[in-house]
């Protein structure tokens, strides 16, 4: 998934233990997330590999990667939940993290058939809480005491963005650039356009073929089992006519 700025990768074996770094407890990404499991390298990979979650890598135009996005399913069918991190703080407030939950936002919604995508923010976090208000993301709830940090609880916000309100985030507007991205289609128009023409043009082919060969052979079968006129069988007595009324 290519962005401006960064592009999302699927995971290769030497990026297990950069994402285990990145989401240690303490680490700055995972104190600002106020949420983090404590997973070594194995554990992660594991996860992933089970389906439990799903990290992608942001990497820069350079190749190096820099945090990792996650998703995994939540509630009924279509509904996600995803997270991210950027690993290092002089990394932050670039648009590294801001472009890379957009791209697998979209990615969600427009290729995994999504529903519904809920994210979940520290309530301490300033500035992810002025990053999500630029966006059509809608606060869905508060969850009081929900995390813990310098030595008193903390409320976290949940966030909510359903399928229709991303789509429409797509067209630009004053009050919305953060979402206003779009990932280029897996397969372009004209292609899909093409298949099913060819399809199209290959059914109507053989089911002339087909139809036909199957309707002369139904006619022939139907004409062989049906009686020559005038030689059904002759029933032995013939009733005698029912007079007529008023006949004597």
């Amino acid at each position: 998934m290519q962005g401006r700025l960064v592009t999302l990768e699927w995971p290769g074996d030497d990026d297990w233990a950069a994402i285990a770094s990145w989401l240690r407890p303490g680490s700055p990404a995972a104190v600002l997330s106020g949420d983090w499991e404590l997973l070594g390298a194995a554990e992660v990979e594991q996860a992933n590999r089970s389906g439990r979650v799903h990290h992608l890598v942001i990497r820069t135009k350079d190749g190096a990667g820099i945090g990792t996005v996650s998703y995994q399913r939540s509630g009924r069918i279509g509904g996600f939940t995803v997270g991210g991190a950027i690993g290092s703080p002089e990394l932050w407030r670039r648009g590294y993290g801001a472009e890379a939950v957009v791209l697998l936002v979209d990615y969600l919604f427009h290729q995994l058939d999504a529903h519904r995508v809920q994210v979940t923010t520290a309530g301490y976090n300033k500035g992810i809480i002025r990053l999500m208000t630029k966006t059509r993301f809608v606060v869905e709830g508060i969850l009081r005491d929900h995390c813990y940090l310098d030595g008193a609880y903390h409320d976290s916000i949940v966030w909510g963005l359903l399928r229709d309100e991303h789509y429409a985030s797509l067209k630009p507007s004053a009050d919305n650039r953060v979402l206003a991205v779009g990932l280029a289609d897996f397969v372009d128009e004209d292609d899909k356009i093409q298949a099913r023409a060819i399809l199209t043009e290959h059914l109507a082919a053989t089911r002339r073929t087909a139809l036909a060969g199957y309707l002369d052979d139904g006619a022939a079968r139907d004409h062989d089992a049906a009686p020559a006129p005038g030689s059904g069988p002759v029933p032995e007595t013939v009733p005698a006519a029912a007079p007529a009324r008023g006949a004597a």
